[in-house]
């Protein structure tokens, strides 16, 4: 791989590459073959085959995809970021801002494991499928419908 040399270096090229620019080839470039990625849905480990589905699946409902690097750290073959995932909603171009965090782990220059964890709730808040305030809702007791 002709991207990067350090841990964080690959993490920031698999965000620019597939999910900025929606290049579905380069997922294979940055993912082991036998690579898992959790923390998207429970009980769920997505492969390389998955984010082929997921990524133009997210793309076809959001636009002008970024991302900022909050935080990081990287111990051997490890990386940690806290970020947030911006882009805009494709009905009507409404900013959104997705906070989360992902920890990888690299096996020969590619990720062999990943663990997300985004704030699910605020990004189908801002995308309109849930209520505003959900979580302040349903920790009250409310039950959304």
């Amino acid at each position: 791989m002709d991207y990067a040399v350090t841990g964080l270096e690959i993490l920031t090229a698999w965000y620019e590459k597939v999910w900025v620019e929606g290049d579905l080839d380069a997922v294979a470039e940055f993912f082991d073959g036998e690579a898992l990625a959790s923390g998207l849905m429970p009980d769920f480990a997505a492969q390389i085959e998955d984010f082929q589905s997921l990524v133009p699946a997210v793309l076809h409902v959001v636009r002008n995809v970024s991302f900022s690097i909050e935080d990081s750290m990287e111990m051997d073959d490890r990386v940690w970021v806290r970020m947030t995932l911006h882009a805009q909603k494709a009905s009507d171009m409404s900013p959104i801002h997705i906070p989360g965090q992902v920890m990888i782990r690299l096996k020969n220059g590619k990720i062999i494991e990943a663990y997300n964890s985004y704030d699910f709730v605020s990004y189908f808040e801002q995308m309109g499928n849930l209520p505003k305030d959900s979580l302040a809702l349903m920790l009250a007791g409310e039950v959304l419908a």
